[in-house]
């Protein structure tokens, strides 16, 4: 990528007196070409650049300008690095960002580098799941081709009534949000953007159908204004062997202590399937003390879930099925 080379031209310049434009080529595996076209973008950004000539010649950049700019300090080092890092994880592995990465760890001392190294350590970020099987790594890798060559995909989609629908779109970013990958996209059979969740995609194609970027809208906003319309607050009574689970959906300052065995629950509750699971999924030591009108949809689901588990001890169902 060539911010990534620029950036690391710019540190190398800062950290050497003067380098020859040869060493800066082979250190970064480009053209002699490519290195002077990149110190022109860098003299067009305001950094002074000075070329000496002859045996003793090289490329630097203006001393003075170096004292007093201050332009990356060890701090800003620590950013990229970090930036980087994120962007080598091994759901988003590129071998661009890791050669760049140990490019510019290269260019520091000793001393700096086991200081970085340090801080480095204290932030990794792996974005690939626990337990999922699901082949996520291959469809990023897919996606990641189409918008990089700007071509339309494929594929197919399970809509939230379940059913499977064929669609070609433009893709424009990939999104990370919460637990799950998403893709931003015009769907030209919708005539319209949508965010495909990447669970939901199966048999992803990549066409040879070049398409013209568009200008895209603020992704997930108009989501997000419909939840928060939709969002209400419900008082649960937890018991305390399920803190650990429910810190995973809300905040500290919404849970407090009743008792030594007991804790009450402001909860943030939508009326729908996904929130209604996941008090389900919290079992009996979870109760909905208001409002009563969830209270009274939850023991009607219960009821339910009890009924099917029933009814099953009445069917024949051969024990092959099983297997």
């Amino acid at each position: 990528m060539k911010i990534n080379r620029i950036i690391t031209i710019i540190m190398v310049l800062l950290q050497r007196e003067k380098i020859t434009g040869k060493e800066l080529a082979d250190k970064l595996d480009v053209s002699l070409r490519t290195i002077y076209r990149d110190i022109q973008v860098i003299e067009r950004a305001g950094i002074p650049i000075i070329t000496f000539q002859g045996s003793a010649g090289g490329i630097s950049i203006l001393k003075n300008y170096k004292i007093n700019k201050g332009l990356f300090t060890k701090e800003d080092v620590i950013v990229l690095l970090k930036s980087l890092n994120l962007l080598s994880s091994p759901v988003l592995k590129e071998s661009e960002n890791l050669r760049t990465l140990e490019k510019i760890k290269s260019f520091l001392s000793e001393q700096e580098l086991d200081e970085v190294t340090n801080n480095l350590n204290q932030l990794n970020v792996d974005l690939s799941p626990w337990f999922s099987k699901q082949n996520i790594d291959n469809k990023i890798s897919i996606i990641r081709l189409a918008l990089k060559e700007q071509l339309l995909l494929s594929f197919d989609y399970l809509s939230v009534r379940n059913k499977q629908a064929s669609r070609l779109i433009e893709p424009y970013q990939l999104i990370f949000k919460e637990k799950a990958w998403y893709l931003q996209a015009f769907c030209l059979t919708k005539n319209d953007f949508r965010v495909f969740k990447l669970s939901k995609m199966s048999n992803i194609r990549k066409t040879n159908t070049k398409f013209i970027r568009q200008t895209t809208p603020e992704v997930f906003s108009l989501f997000e204004t419909d939840m928060k319309k939709k969002i209400f607050k419900i008082k649960l009574l937890i018991d305390e062997s399920l803190l650990e689970r429910i810190l995973d959906f809300c905040d500290e300052k919404d849970i407090k202590k009743l008792n030594a065995q007991q804790y009450l629950v402001n909860f943030d509750f939508i009326d729908d399937d996904y929130s209604y699971g996941i008090l389900l999924s919290l079992g009996h030591k979870c109760i909905c003390l208001e409002p009563e009108r969830v209270r009274t949809e939850m023991i009607e689901r219960t009821k339910q879930l009890a009924r099917s588990y029933s009814e099953i001890n009445k069917l024949s169902i051969s024990d092959h099925m099983f297997k």
